[in-house]
């Protein structure tokens, strides 16, 4: 399977990560060999040069041909070259297969056991697997991309939202409605959109704990911000006013504590580091 293969990679390279962390340095060639190893298999035995697509493969190694979403855990995992993640990138703007009215279907819209509403695991949209892929964008800078797919995900979610008064299960890809199998009020793993990317997307802010920083991406033509947000045991209120190209920016900061911002804007970034007050 090449999502489990790809996560076997990822824990290798987050164990070869925390033995530095943690001074375990005899463990660190065995961590990053294991995640070169089967990285190298992955592209070797996973990758279909003609459809440009990561697949399963079958006991006796033959590609399956059924192309899904787990193919993108190769983008998180870091197993895909530069050329590899641009196809991929490529694969989520079509439209045939994965830019459905709300994106990203886990089973590509050009399958035969395909649904457009969802049928659970043929073609809804899942909160985990979106985000799998949103941080697998980021990972190779696809970032703009990335944002397209975190907004439409919460839109989505949003209007449902306004038609039922609850959060589902999953969601179906063709229509702006629940998946036709998928539970109600199911937080779950559906609170990553109206959590997670309105504050990492709609707002803009990311954070970095290790770091002790915060970036603001500003893509709103108006008032934006937030109040008693919580971000490395400091409460902070950040808001952003006369958003405008061609404005000169107005930013209100109230923090505990010192940190560093980074603002983006318009494509103008700016620097600052917070005092406490």
């Amino acid at each position: 399977a090449i999502d489990i293969s790809c996560e076997m990679v990822l824990f290798a390279n987050n164990l070869y990560e925390i033995a530095q962390l943690t001074g375990n340095y005899n463990d660190t060639a065995f961590y990053k060999n294991e995640a070169q190893k089967t990285s190298k298999i992955i592209n070797e035995k996973m990758w279909n040069k003609t459809e440009k697509f990561y697949y399963d493969l079958t006991y006796d190694e033959k590609l399956v041909p059924v192309k899904n979403i787990d193919g993108f855990w190769t983008l998180v995992a870091g197993v895909a070259s530069i050329d590899q993640a641009k196809d991929l990138a490529n694969e989520l703007n079509n439209k045939k297969t994965f830019n459905r009215p709300h994106r990203v279907p886990v089973l590509a819209a050009t399958e035969k056991s395909y649904h457009p509403l969802g049928n659970y695991l043929n073609g809804s949209v899942w909160a985990p697997t979106n985000t799998m892929v949103i941080r697998g964008l980021e990972k190779y800078n696809f970032n703009t991309l990335a944002y397209e797919i975190a907004m439409n995900h919460l839109n989505c979610m949003a209007e449902v939202f306004k038609k039922t008064n609850t959060i589902w299960e999953n969601y179906s890809a063709d229509s702006i409605r629940p998946g036709n199998a998928s539970q109600k009020d199911f937080v779950g793993w559906s609170g990553m959109a109206p959590i997670l990317y309105f504050l990492e997307y709609a707002i803009g802010l990311k954070p970095d704990a290790t770091t002790n920083s915060l970036t603001w991406n500003i893509r709103e033509n108006k008032k934006v911000g937030c109040e008693n947000y919580n971000f490395n045991n400091h409460k902070i209120t950040i808001i952003a006013e006369n958003v405008k190209q061609g404005n000169a920016l107005e930013i209100k900061v109230i923090s505990d504590g010192t940190f560093a911002l980074t603002v983006n804007c318009y494509g103008k970034t700016q620097s600052f580091q917070i005092q406490k007050g």
